[in-house]
């Protein structure tokens, strides 16, 4: 079952509006119209309550240019370095907005921040539609359609669907952050991620060639460890980061036919989160530093480490190394992809 209701203003005055789809559980979706935001994902625990598992905006003001929480990620999530591809022979220069290196988020044409069309689909299902028209320096139309679907099967499955009129990159991610432990310490969960491999960095802090095997290190999730275990493992690991904090790229094994990936579980609330994707890597981010900073809509303060990102999409800067899976269309062509986030209760 599908319901709405205005959940704040543009300004411009546009309505913008948070989509409920619920299933025979009482579980629901919260999907919001601006930045094709979940905005809540309200699933049971082993005790029968249903509780929030993503952190979000409390209102429209603090999603506006301020915050990733849950959105939608385009046209190109993450990095491009230096902002520079060339494609089809033609350079470009993109936004650098990371640092003042990288391209990163989209730039100034970043999804997360604009208003889409929304029509509901049935009863499990809500498409979100927007013209891009090449902001943050691509200079071409796309045509964009992002399906958000929850089920009885518990499962949140987010399709992309993404029409170029010309040569460009696309790669799309949901950069939701999510908590299956009511907001507690987040390194309290168990996590497995069937990933061997880290993508590896060059000097712009983007991939630029090479694999770096994770075995034996703090990136290693392969049997899966709590990431408290993991990140008190190999403190060396984040030195880089100044303290223990995961902003990681995982080339994903992808030997799977079902597109297993990943796997959440909280041992308190016995909450499990399986995620299936078509992509080729997944960003692992633990915002290590959450207290004091943007306002949350479920608690007040939110506690460090609150959550883990599970970003799902081409490796980084792929429209520059080309051993990696490709992120460039053409007209004609159509980027599909889908990712699912699949809720089970461990009793």
């Amino acid at each position: 079952m599908v319901t709405s209701r205005v959940f704040g203003t543009m300004p411009d005055g546009r309505k913008v509006k948070l989509y409920r789809i619920e299933n025979k559980f009482g579980e629901y979706a919260e999907i919001c119209d601006l930045g094709v935001v979940i905005h809540a994902l309200c699933v049971l625990d082993r005790e029968g309550n249903i509780g929030d598992t993503v952190l979000g905006c409390p209102d429209v003001e603090n999603m506006l240019g301020k915050s990733f929480k849950a959105a939608t990620i385009g046209r190109c999530a993450n990095r491009i370095a230096y902002g520079k591809c060339v494609l089809d022979g033609r350079e470009l220069q993109l936004d650098v907005t990371d640092r003042g290196v990288n391209f990163i988020h989209g730039g100034s044409g970043n999804w997360a921040f604009r208003l889409f069309d929304a029509e509901v689909e049935s009863a499990t299902t809500v498409a979100f539609r927007y013209t891009d028209n090449g902001e943050g320096g691509f200079g071409n139309r796309c045509e964009v359609c992002v399906r958000m679907s929850f089920d009885d099967e518990h499962r949140l499955s987010i399709n992309y669907n993404v029409t170029p009129e010309g040569t460009t990159v696309i790669s799309p991610t949901n950069h939701a952050y999510f908590n299956l432990d009511d907001f507690r310490d987040v390194r309290d969960h168990e996590f497995t991620l069937l990933s061997h491999n880290l993508a590896r960095l060059g000097a712009s802090r983007t991939p630029e060639g090479g694999l770096v095997p994770v075995l034996g290190t703090a990136a290693d999730f392969t049997k899966g460890r709590t990431l408290r275990e993991c990140m008190e493992s190999d403190p060396a690991f984040f030195e880089r980061m100044g303290r223990p904090n995961y902003d990681d790229f995982f080339v994903l094994d992808r030997e799977r036919e079902d597109n297993l990936v990943a796997v959440l579980y909280s041992p308190r609330t016995g909450r499990r989160m399986n995620t299936y994707t078509d992509m080729q890597c997944a960003i692992i981010y633990t915002p290590a530093g959450c207290t004091g900073k943007h306002p949350d809509k479920t608690v007040e303060e939110l506690p460090d480490y609150a959550a883990i990102c599970i970003e799902t999409q081409f490796v980084p800067n792929a429209v520059n190394v080309p051993e990696f899976d490709s992120p460039v269309f053409r007209a004609g062509e159509k980027f599909v992809s889908t990712t699912v986030y699949e809720f089970e209760v461990v009793k």
